[in-house]
């Protein structure tokens, strides 16, 4: 099950308020980490949408290539 970016944002401001109340730097420092993790993955739907919209148009290319004789060399002969 994937999270939104709401209930992403949700346990970051819920990360926040226990690093109110952490007692030790241990905590401290995971509860900073988890919060920037889900800081990150909020904002990765908006940022990979943006990345697509800078990205050029795919190039256009035919299906199959065009069925004929391959193009012989001139001056060339074959015996």
């Amino acid at each position: 099950m994937q999270l939104t970016s709401e209930e992403y944002l949700a346990k970051a401001d819920e990360a926040l308020a226990k690093l109110a109340e952490a007692k030790t730097d241990a905590e401290r420092t995971q509860l900073k980490r988890a919060r920037g993790a889900y800081l990150k993955l909020a904002t990765h739907g908006a940022e990979a949408a943006e990345r697509a919209a800078r990205r050029p148009p795919p190039r256009i290319v035919p299906e199959k290539q065009p069925v004929g004789p391959s193009p012989r060399p001139q001056g060339w002969s074959i015996k």
